[in-house]
This record gives C-alpha cells, sequence and structure tokens, in this order.
C-alpha cells in the first residue's frame, strides 16, 4: 500500500476473476446467476459510457461521483462496480428515501451521473429529474409501464455483457472510494467520505480474518447505503466467493434461502435473529451448512448467540464494531467458551481492533482512561475517514489530532478491561442504532417541529430489548395532536427507520436544568406506560 503507483480502484478483484476464472459464481440474485466474466464485462461497459457522457469531467479538480439509485440487486452491484472502474466515487442513495430526502442529497453531491436499476428508476419524478444530472442510466431490459418518462437511458445486461473488457481506471490512495450519508443533528444528512486507501485495508483485513475463499457462498441482507454493504461485497468478491442477495421483501425468509442454497456465511445486524426467532424460523439444526456468521451494527446479546448456536451449530460467531467513519468495521470479538461478557450487562464485547486500527477510551481532556473505566471510545489507523463533505469544522471536530495522531472520536462510551478486550456501553449523545440504521434523534426532531408545528419536540428510542433500540417513539408539548396526520407529514422527510410508532401530546414537557427537553424523564414516562 505504500507504493504509489499501485492502483486502489475497488474493482480489481472482480477484474482479476473475470480474466482467470470467469465461470465462477460471482452474484445471485432473484434465482439469477451472474459470473464473474459477466459482471466483469458489464462493469466495464457500464463505465466505458459513464466516461463518454456528457458532463463527465463537468466538475473540475474533483474525481466523479455517480449516484446509486438502487436496492439490493445484480444490477446495483453492476451499477457500483461500473462506477469504480471508471475511476468514480460511488454515493449510495437509498430508493426508500422521500423525495424531499433524495432532493437535499442531491443538492449536496454535485453529481456527474445516477445509475438505477428499475426499481430506482420509479423515483425519477419531474422534481428529481430537474435536480439531477444531465446523465441517468438505467440498468434493466427497458422501461417498464409503471415507471413512467423519463430521461434516462436503459442498458440491458446483454449488451453490457458484450462489451469490450477494459483496464480499471487507476485510483490513487487518497481518491474517494464512496460517500455514504448518515443521519445528522442539524436536520442535513452528513456525507463520510472514505479514501480509497482506507477500503483497500480493510478488505484485506476482513478477508483474511474471516477465512474468507472461492468456494464460500455468502448472504447479503444489506441496502447499499448501509456500509455494510462494502464488505458483503468487496470482501466476498476478494476471496473469489458467490454473493447471494436476498430481497427486503424476502428477508424473513433468510433462513429458508440459506438453506436452499447452502450458505457458508452469514452477515446481519444482530435484530434480524430476533425477527426470525418471532416468526419460529429459527429452529435447531436449521443452518447446518454455516461455517462463520458475522454480526454487527447492534449490541450483540447472548441470547441471540444461544439461539445461533442451535440454529448453526457448526458456525464460527463474531461480533463487528465499527462507525461508517472508520470504513465498516474496526473491532471483532470471536464468541468462544466460556462466552466473555460485557461487565453487567448480557451482550458480547467489541473485542480488540483490526490489524491497522487502533482503539483507545478517553476521557473529556483527550487523554487515555485507566482500564475498567469509562470514556470515549476513539479510533485511529489505516480506516479513517477524509471527513465530512463539505463540513470542514465538523471534521475537525471529529477527527482531532491527539498527542500527533489523527482520531475519530465515536461517540461511544466504552471501557477497556485488563485483557485489553473493549467493550461498548452505549451512546454519549443522542445518536443511536434503530434495526441497524444509525440515527440522530435531533435529526427526528427537526423534522418533527415543522410536521408538528411545535418547539419543544422529543424524539427517544423505544421500545428497548438486549440494549438494542427496536423502535422510536415521539413527543410533542401540546394538550393534542392528530398523531396521523404528523407521521404522514414526516414520511414526506425522512426514511421508514426515522419514523415514530407514536406520537405522544405533553402539556407540560420535562426539562432539565439547562431548560433542554430531558429525554430521560420522557423516557421514564414510557417505562411508567404513558400513552
Amino acid at each position: 500500500m505504500e507504493n504509489s503507483e499501485a492502483s486502489f480502484n475497488l474493482v480489481l478483484a472482480v477484474h482479476h476473476r473475470s480474466q482467470d476464472s470467469p465461470q465462477s459464481l460471482a452474484i445471485f440474485s432473484e434465482e439469477r446467476a451472474v459470473t464473474y466474466g459477466q459482471l466483469g464485462h458489464c462493469a466495464s461497459g457500464l463505465a466505458d459510457r459513464l466516461q463518454r457522457s456528457p458532463g463527465w469531467a463537468s466538475h473540475p479538480g474533483m474525481q466523479p461521483r455517480v449516484g446509486i439509485l438502487a436496492s439490493r440487486s445484480a444490477e446495483a452491484c453492476i451499477a457500483l462496480l461500473g462506477a469504480c472502474w471508471a475511476g468514480a466515487t460511488y454515493v449510495p442513495l437509498g430508493v426508500k428515501l422521500p423525495e424531499e430526502r433524495l432532493l437535499a442529497l442531491l443538492s449536496l453531491c454535485k453529481l456527474s451521473a445516477i445509475v438505477t436499476d428499475e426499481q430506482g428508476a420509479r423515483l425519477l419524478s419531474d422534481r428529481v429529474l430537474q435536480d439531477a444530472p444531465a446523465t441517468i442510466y438505467a440498468l434493466g431490459p427497458g422501461p417498464p409501464d409503471h415507471v413512467g418518462n423519463s430521461r434516462a437511458i436503459w442498458l440491458d445486461r446483454e449488451s453490457l455483457a458484450a462489451s469490450e473488457l477494459v483496464q480499471p481506471v487507476h485510483v490513487n490512495a487518497a481518491d474517494l472510494a464512496y460517500i455514504i450519508f448518515t443521519s445528522g443533528s442539524t436536520g442535513m444528512p452528513k456525507g463520510v467520505m472514505i479514501p480509497a486507501c482506507a477500503v483497500r485495508h480493510f478488505i484485506e483485513s476482513l478477508t483474511a480474518l474471516a477465512g474468507l475463499r472461492a468456494t464460500d457462498r455468502v448472504l447479503d441482507t444489506a441496502e447499499l447505503t448501509f456500509d455494510a454493504s462494502v464488505q458483503n461485497m468487496f470482501c466476498t468478491w476478494e476471496a473469489g466467493a458467490a454473493l447471494y442477495l436476498l430481497p427486503a421483501t424476502r428477508v424473513m425468509n433468510a433462513v429458508r434461502f440459506a438453506h436452499k442454497n447452502a450458505l457458508t456465511v452469514w452477515t446481519s445486524v444482530p435484530s434480524l435473529v430476533g425477527l426470525l426467532r418471532q416468526v419460529k424460523a429459527l429452529s435447531p439444526n436449521a443452518l447446518p451448512t454455516l461455517r462463520l456468521a458475522l454480526f454487527g451494527g447492534e449490541p450483540l446479546s447472548i441470547g441471540t448467540v444461544d439461539a445461533w448456536r442451535r440454529a448453526a451449530p457448526a458456525c464460527a460467531i463474531y461480533n463487528v464494531y465499527g462507525p461508517t467513519e472508520v470504513t465498516v468495521d474496526c473491532l471483532s470479538q470471536l464468541v468462544t467458551d466460556p462466552i466473555l461478557l460485557t461487565p453487567g450487562r448480557d451482550v458480547i464485547p467489541i473485542g480488540t481492533a483490526l490489524p491497522g486500527c487502533e482503539a483507545a477510551v478517553l476521557d473529556a481532556a483527550g487523554n487515555p482512561v485507566q482500564d475498567n473505566c469509562s470514556g470515549e471510545l476513539a479510533i485511529a489507523g489505516a480506516q479513517l475517514a477524509t471527513g465530512y463533505l463539505d463540513a470542514p469544522d465538523l471534521t475537525a471536530a471529529r477527527f482531532p489530532i491527539l498527542q500527533g495522531k489523527r482520531w475519530y472520536l465515536t461517540g461511544d462510551l466504552a471501557m477497556r478491561d485488563m485483557t485489553g478486550t473493549f467493550h461498548c456501553l452505549g451512546r454519549i449523545d443522542n445518536q443511536i442504532k434503530v434495526l441497524g440504521h444509525r440515527v440522530e434523534l435531533e435529526e427526528i426532531d427537526a423534522h418533527l417541529r415543522i410536521a408538528a408545528q411545535a418547539d419543544m419536540v422529543a424524539t427517544v428510542a423505544w421500545p428497548i430489548s438486549d440494549g438494542s433500540a427496536q423502535g422510536l417513539v415521539a413527543f410533542v408539548a401540546a394538550q393534542s395532536i392528530d398523531d396521523v396526520d404528523i407521521i404522514d407529514r414526516l414520511k414526506t422527510r425522512l426514511p421508514h427507520y426515522m419514523i415514530p410508532s407514536r406520537i405522544i401530546a405533553l402539556e407540560n414537557m420535562p426539562v432539565n436544568a439547562s431548560g433542554k427537553v430531558d429525554r430521560k424523564a420522557v423516557q421514564h414516562l414510557l417505562q411508567q406506560g404513558v400513552r
């Protein structure tokens, strides 16, 4: 990685496999197989079209950026790989976003092009097209009746597969591989900029940690907007293995899907296991072919581990941890016997840092605390983000230089035990995880104030199960409200996972000594059964 002449393009493994093992399975999606040869030619063909498109170099001094408006599909993978093949930064745009949210992202990104699949093409309304770049490619056989008219150019997989396989564009270490947007406390999302060298380092580290091999069949349940998708896709292809995409509409059939296709590697948030347990899908020995499970994004409880061991008795289990700002995962813990738990909690620790990463627990002044004492978890090393898109002050605050080294302050409360193992103790601020999605409670509040036309509001995580938020409940300072109307308004502004399940009117909103809404007090009201 020190060689300045080396290319850090994320597609290099796919390019290599498309030449050396073109008939090997790369993707299985919707009962259709895509070989490495087909995947490479499709991505290369799309890259050629992107590079020749109007406006490709319309932002001098900046890498081209390609928005990927697609769900978990083979077309989504081709779209992403095509953007990378052309030397661009890819920017995932969620297909479940309301129009206002999508327009907000388009205003921030300075995109050179957008590539969609059929599902993403449905979102190309007149308002979106007005703010979209000149070039829009839609991958599929042609515009279905329900998509309507747009200026998207449709490209089918067969014509792309017939394209010449060309060398991927050279990518420097500091070039941006992708920008993923996370929830922001001001009401606007934050764009996390990840350099290509950080992704390259992560891919190599995680592939080695998991011992991934060409014979593996890997489950993917992550949308492109969730950075776990980076792990699922690029680590799988690094090993020459096959990626099995499970659409969101079939996620409750994940066990049946894994059993039918004899999958060997499972990756998901722990809450998916909880959902599968609720529907009685996780029976003993239901997953006999699994050899490895990687759980991340939420606390991994002992109850989940016990249920998983009964369902997949031959499966090794890793708990992985990492903020988007440190390229997917930066710490890991293998579940062993006896099972190591975080003191006072029934959850698996987050373990130790991956090679090339460094973890520390700091006090408010940025100094390391003693073992077994709590503080803020900070991460340094090879996987740190470049920073936040067009937010230099926020970047400087969250990525400070401490004792001559650049760190990312995670905002997570943590402690390190005497063995050097790290334990996550929750959030310091009001950023939480809801079913694997990172959410800023203040962002929901910002939109709730508008939707409810109220000054004092508060959103809290509720209910909490095994240390993980299962949903959201919001409070509005008012004698009465039309909660249905407010939720409908929020649905036009926020993704589904940020919509409270209930909105409660409080005539007297609890406040703290600073006059701010006291979230702990309103959460206590829920514990008391307020409705």
